[in-house]
């Protein structure tokens, strides 16, 4: 997917300002967010799904309402139209094929930056001469180092790419083989001790959400029973206190969704790893 944010534009409502979209490639879909009022506690959100045919250049949006759903803050806002709704989609159809645009540029120029760096850092080493014994000395001895230093961080690399499975073939005894029955057992352990793991943090990020949303919500309804009794300075007090919580609600709220995107992405790796495991498939030969 790839995510588009923008500031706010003071000069529309907030339920008509877009914060943020996120175009869901595989997914076909468009998913909105808007900017958030301060009386609010969750901004507006929009989802836009693509019709089968719209990679179709002949094809003619047939507008339906499976083609959108929507979450509005504020009741008491209008709704768009079928008409709006309609070039909406149309107009982020055209705007993902310009997103993707951009960003397959913008990776070109990147690896063309990458490549003129090495070529620059290759051109820039200096030959020594063959007379020169001390510096050749040095030279073999700083590039050994060099050499011994990569092999332990690729032994590195590879002690963490395989060691997911360590502790549960030490469940069962460390055999030097296993059979079928063995291998399934032993790829469900792990898949299922990932998600575990996975939905505890979640779990405990949507605890941390939901006191920060109580604490929120008392402060407010406090506020509805004292208002009239307060002064100046406990009002902007209230105020300073509400802009934080909500403020803290939103990167709460960001970083739960950054958990979840990742969490499935996390999933999905570790899947292909144990699908690609040589050591869970014929001969099932754990230790060499």
């Amino acid at each position: 997917s790839i995510t588009e944010r923008f500031r706010r534009n003071l000069a529309l409502d907030a339920n008509d300002d877009i914060y943020e979209i996120v175009y869901a490639i595989k997914d076909d879909k468009f998913n909105i967010t808007y900017h958030r009022e301060n009386i609010h506690i969750t901004p507006s959100t929009r989802v836009y799904v693509k019709p089968p045919n719209w990679s179709d250049k002949t094809f003619t949006l047939k507008w339906s309402e499976d083609l959108h759903e929507t979450y509005q803050a504020d009741e008491d806002f209008k709704q768009m139209s079928k008409r709006d709704l309609y070039f909406m989609m149309m107009k982020l159809i055209k705007q993902e094929e310009d997103v993707i645009k951009r960003v397959r540029r913008a990776e070109d120029e990147t690896r063309d930056i990458l490549a003129r760096r090495q070529q620059e850092d290759l051109s820039s080493d200096l030959d020594v001469s063959i007379y020169d014994t001390d510096r050749n000395e040095k030279s073999k001895t700083y590039r050994k180092l060099l050499k011994q230093k990569a092999d332990e961080e690729r032994a590195k690399r590879e002690i963490r790419e395989v060691d997911y499975l360590a502790p549960f073939i030490a469940s069962i005894g460390n055999p030097d083989r296993i059979n079928l029955q063995q291998a399934n057992q032993l790829k469900d352990a792990c898949k299922r001790d990932l998600k575990d793991r996975l939905v505890r943090k979640a779990n405990l990020m949507q605890s941390r959400y939901e006191t920060e949303m109580n604490d929120l919500i008392s402060k407010q309804q406090w506020y509805q029973k004292n208002q009239h009794d307060m002064s100046k300075e406990d009002e902007l007090e209230y105020q300073r206190l509400c802009q934080e919580a909500q403020f803290r609600l939103h990167i709460l709220e960001e970083r739960l969704k950054r958990h979840k995107e990742l969490a499935t992405v996390k999933y999905a790796q570790l899947d292909s790893k144990l699908n690609e495991d040589p050591r869970l498939r014929e001969p099932y030969i754990i230790n060499k």
